[in-house]
């Protein structure tokens, strides 16, 4: 019985002990102090102190850093380990996915089953769950039909979106729609998207809805002021759980200030974004196009 009682003890210590360096790590995270929490949290990791929160906060912080490899090997960690958890299917499907993007068409035809297979089980096992059905609707989209491409189950996924998330629905029919080169009837899902969210209340509203609608107004020429004002929000509110990195919210007020023929101010934003990655070909592209207004 003493001996239960002190394996008890040790474990209800090793516990706290693990919790309150993921909870120190947080901290730090939400302090915009990466490098500190990546360093505690691979202590816990040489020390095989590590638990699934350490793992997915490292994930988290290498799919910040754009380092998809070593996020895929965290996240797969976490679906090994429990999987049928939504968060860590969408997570691991996410990943593969940027790591798709990242590579050659040829390459990212070997993720394409995984993208698909981890994504839709995270919008199975949580009905509640966007941004898998977002992911979804992108990928059905984007791919050709010989890779599995349905313009049917993008829709079906959009669909679904109608009760959890009008704006997201407004914005995947959108995008849908626009992809099928009918760009004036997406514009009025586009229209929709911006008028919902601007009377939608503030839990409502997240900082990826921020980023994408200031997106919108960038490449379509429209709510030019509220995509503004929606990237100024996206970056006060700026941390590690955003996947879109800054030079891309620069590159984006840069072509809304270009939209608006302000090329001076444009052109700054240009190069702040260059300043940030000096290989920007969006950016160095925008700039050229800039020059030529």
């Amino acid at each position: 019985m003493k001996k239960i009682l002190i394996l008890s003890i040790i474990l209800l210590t090793s516990l706290s002990y693990s919790q309150s360096i993921s909870d120190k790590a947080i901290s730090y995270l939400e302090s915009g102090k990466v490098a500190e929490a990546k360093t505690l949290l691979n202590e816990q990791v040489n020390k095989n102190n590590a638990d699934l929160i350490v793992f997915e906060l490292l994930g988290d912080i290498a799919s910040f850093e754009k380092n998809w490899d070593t996020a895929i090997s965290y996240y797969k960690k976490l679906v090994v380990a429990n999987p049928e958890n939504a968060n860590f299917n969408l997570k691991y499907g996410g990943a593969l996915g940027m790591k798709a993007l990242s590579v050659s068409r040829l390459q990212a035809v070997v993720y394409i089953p995984d993208i698909k297979k981890y994504l839709s089980l995270a919008a199975e096992q949580d009905r509640s769950q966007i941004v898998a059905r977002r992911a979804l609707v992108e990928l059905y989209i984007k791919l050709p039909g010989i890779l599995g491409g349905s313009d049917e189950k993008a829709l079906m996924y959009a669909n679904q979106l109608k009760d959890l998330s009008p704006v997201n629905a407004y914005l995947a029919k959108g995008f849908i729609i626009k992809e099928n080169e009918n760009i004036k009837e997406a514009l009025v899902y586009y229209k929709n998207a911006f008028n919902k969210y601007r009377n939608t209340n503030g839990n409502m509203k997240s900082n990826s809805l921020n980023y994408e609608l200031g997106k919108v107004a960038a490449e379509l020429n429209l709510e030019s002021q509220y995509g503004m004002q929606l990237l100024d929000t996206y970056t006060k509110n700026y941390s590690y759980k955003d996947r879109c990195s800054m030079e891309w919210v620069y590159l984006r007020k840069a072509q809304i200030l270009a939209n608006m023929r302000n090329k001076k101010a444009a052109l700054a934003y240009i190069d702040k974004a260059l300043t940030l990655k000096a290989d920007f070909n969006e950016a160095l592209d925008e700039k050229k196009r800039i020059h030529e207004l």
